[in-house]
């Protein structure tokens, strides 16, 4: 297991116990460092996941009393009421969250851009000189080849696209610049788009046979370039 594959696992399931990722944790200090690190922030998660409902909560949250009980009965109450309105609050506050969290993933473009910003510490500068035996090998579970290589390939793996494996190329690009190219496997989870960008990257989705070829870049690259030569050179399974 190389570091990015060991900080990819890392990022995906912090609680992984798996014993190849343990092996690379204890490899060197800076592996190790990042692990430990993990471990707290997961421990602080689920501290702060488990909060006791304030006193004072019933009178914020609660109508005056419909029934003049008895105060005893009354309190009883009142703690039952504190916590029925503590989970509704908490299960609305958490389900809000992945509402939005699920849009965003759900657009393709939204969640390449997320993706690449991600991985940009352990790209850049990277130059690992894939063979075309070794794209291809990649590209074959996704039912697509390669008859020569497109490009100067710099790097080539799998990776965690909306929980699913992909494939995750980069090349150089035309201005000399990364160009990260993904492979997709279709999905009715995702919504496809044609075109997407932000201040500082663009991108483009180009449909395949099995699959979504998508091509982010920097601004001055001309990526149609880019995606007219992928699709030309990629060979396809009907």
């Amino acid at each position: 297991m190389d570091e990015l594959e060991f900080r990819r696992q890392l990022y995906t399931n912090p609680r992984n116990r798996s014993e190849a990722l343990l092996q690379e944790a204890r490899r060197n200090n800076k592996n190790k460092k990042l692990y430990d690190d993990m471990q707290q922030l997961e421990n602080k998660l689920e501290q702060a996941l488990n909060v006791e409902v304030p006193d004072g909560l019933a009178e914020r949250l609660m109508l005056r009393q419909s029934f003049d009980d008895s105060r005893q009965q009354y309190r009883r109450k009142s703690r039952w009421q504190i916590a029925i309105a503590a989970s509704i609050a908490f299960a609305l506050g958490l389900s809000t969250s992945l509402f939005h969290w699920q849009q965003q993933a759900a657009d393709m473009g939204q969640l390449a851009l997320q993706h690449v910003y991600e991985e940009m510490p352990y790209t850049s500068g990277v130059d690992e000189q894939p063979s075309l035996q070794t794209i291809n090998a990649k590209l074959a579970r996704y039912g697509a080849s390669f008859e020569q290589l497109p490009g100067k390939v710099v790097y080539v793996n799998h990776c965690a696209y909306a929980g699913s494996p992909a494939l995750h190329m980069v090349m150089k690009g035309k201005m000399g610049s990364n160009i990260n190219v993904f492979v997709v496997p279709k999905s009715t989870e995702l919504k496809t788009v044609q075109s997407f960008s932000d201040k500082t990257l663009h991108g483009m989705v180009e449909p395949l046979a099995n699959a979504s070829l998508v091509v982010v870049g920097e601004m001055k690259e001309p990526i149609e370039k880019t995606l007219h030569t992928l699709t030309a050179e990629l060979n396809q399974a009907i």
